[in-house]
């Protein structure tokens, strides 16, 4: 009996000690979220810290993507920035090449450890249907150990034509649109 006790009371431990790695190890990220959007439309892209494994004062990346497919609209700082990092700043040193980076000197104001929240968030326009991946790259600092998710930005292809082109949808196009959904 008391051997079989042992064995559950092990048992246990392993599924607690197992459960506690899985938390740190999928938790702790600096992430961007996937969109999904038409030509020419804007799309809003979000970068989240989750659950931060440790505490930032300073950090520094790069976000990759095809400038052939979007075109950076700007940026607006998220609640982990504003009014928290003295010096933040978002920059374009190359086409295809987002560099973001902040410092803070204010214990109280740097993101803590285990904080979640929005870092920034970044406005494209689709300039081509065609789909692309937002990579993550050349971590700096405080964050230089992260793990990352990437974002995905997929381009779906509007089913509206301007069947008579007058530059308006009317009849023609609800017609042509409905011809489409039923597979005539």
């Amino acid at each position: 009996m008391k051997s079989s006790a042992k064995i559950v009371c092990i048992y246990i431990l392993w599924i607690i000690l197992s459960c506690n790695f899985i938390q740190q190890s999928f938790a702790e990220t600096l992430e961007l979220n996937d969109n999904t959007a038409e030509l020419d439309n804007t799309v809003v892209f979000e970068l989240m810290v989750n659950n931060a494994p440790n505490i930032v004062g300073s950090f520094g990346f790069e976000i990759e993507y095809d400038p052939e497919i979007l075109s950076f609209q700007g940026f607006e700082e998220g609640s982990l920035i504003k009014d928290r990092y003295n010096i933040f700043d978002v920059t374009t040193p190359s086409h295809g090449i987002i560099r973001i980076g902040g410092l803070t000197s204010n214990s109280k104001q740097k993101i803590q450890q285990n904080e979640s929240g929005v870092l920034v968030l970044m406005r494209f326009t689709v300039l081509k249907n065609s789909n692309d991946v937002l990579k993550l790259q050349k971590l700096i600092d405080h964050i230089k150990d992260w793990s990352v998710k990437n974002g995905h930005l997929s381009v779906s292809q509007s089913s509206y034509e301007d069947i008579n082109k007058d530059g308006k949808a009317g009849l023609a196009e609800v017609i042509h649109l409905l011809q489409l959904m039923s597979g005539f």
